[in-house]
């Protein structure tokens, strides 16, 4: 668990990084104006998720777990994109793909991590 969050960690600052140099390059015209929560929130939540999940012993109700733990998280993610595109109509785009990529890249982290978990059991 603790290669989990060093790994997720270090990721977030990359992201945090090169957002911050695209900028810098002119790359993108602006920083989103929800950079430090998302860059915050989505890590935390998956952290949060995985260290639940990671602890579960019984191989039988992983999956259900897991499923539950994905519909919390749509939801959660939802209401937090719905705040943040209401509060920032012009600025939706830019933390609309942030938040994106930002989801893409720490689920599938996640995902990676979790099955070399589940991987590792003992089938019997």
């Amino acid at each position: 668990m603790i290669r989990f969050a060093v790994f997720s960690v270090a990721s977030a600052i990359l992201f945090a990084a090169a957002t911050l140099g695209a900028k810098s390059l002119s790359w993108i015209g602006s920083i989103p104006s929800y950079f430090n929560q998302t860059l915050f929130f989505v890590p935390f939540t998956t952290f949060v998720i995985f260290a639940y999940l990671y602890k579960v012993g019984k191989a039988e109700i992983f999956v259900q777990l897991y499923l539950l733990t994905m519909v919390v998280k749509f939801i959660a993610y939802g209401a937090y994109m719905f705040f943040v595109i209401v509060d920032d109509k012009p600025g939706a785009p830019g933390n609309v793909v942030f938040f994106m990529l930002l989801y893409a890249f720490f689920t599938a982290l996640e995902i990676a991590f979790l099955f070399r978990k589940v991987s590792a059991r003992d089938p019997q």
